[in-house]
């Protein structure tokens, strides 16, 4: 079963809202992602839970929670919020912080990360996790566009036409002072 997303168009333009990703930790690992098209620029990413807009708050790798300490941490199975971003130009990984006994410490203590494309592209979200039949809830982020991508100079015809007056200026310059030079040597 194929519960791959795939949008055609995402952020663009600084003033656009902020793209919300649900990654399904009983879905979407490595070889089923979320997949988003976003145009070239720096973007910013940040975990979110159901009440900021998104379906999920944490997941776990397992199916239960176990061996947490008096403050509900370092348990040994529990509610994690790693994840992974992937596309032609760059891979993240996201670790989580720790193995919590509630989504919302999980979420709490969620990390945000940033990446930036420099062509548009796509790009792909998923948990760190091939056995996903013992996974439940999973992770939400909100990414948004936060620098245009930089304009790269682009060099015209005529720019590359006095480009080459300019270079063969100086290579004729240089050639009449080796001349001058070695005949003023000589004589």
């Amino acid at each position: 079963m194929n519960k791959q997303v795939t949008a055609s168009k995402s952020s663009s333009s600084l003033t656009d809202p902020a793209t919300i990703i649900d990654i399904d930790a009983t879905s979407n690992n490595k070889t089923n992602p979320v997949t988003r098209f976003f145009t070239a620029g720096t973007y910013e990413v940040t975990a979110i839970g159901a009440s900021q807009g998104g379906k999920y708050d944490a997941w776990s790798l397992w199916n239960f929670t176990t061996g947490c300490d008096e403050k509900g941490e370092n348990c040994i199975t529990g509610w994690v919020n790693e994840y992974n971003i992937a596309a032609r130009e760059f891979s993240i990984n996201v670790p989580s912080t720790g193995k919590y006994a509630t989504v919302e410490q999980a979420l709490a203590n969620a990390e945000g990360t940033s990446f930036t494309l420099i062509s548009d592209g796509q790009v792909n979200f998923f948990i760190g996790d091939d056995f996903l039949s013992d996974n439940r809830g999973g992770v939400s982020l909100a990414v948004k566009k936060i620098r245009q991508a930089e304009a790269l100079p682009q060099l015209t015809s005529a720019s590359w036409v006095l480009l080459t007056i300019i270079s063969l200026t100086v290579i004729v310059l240089w050639l009449v002072v080796s001349v001058v030079t070695a005949n003023h040597a000589v004589g």
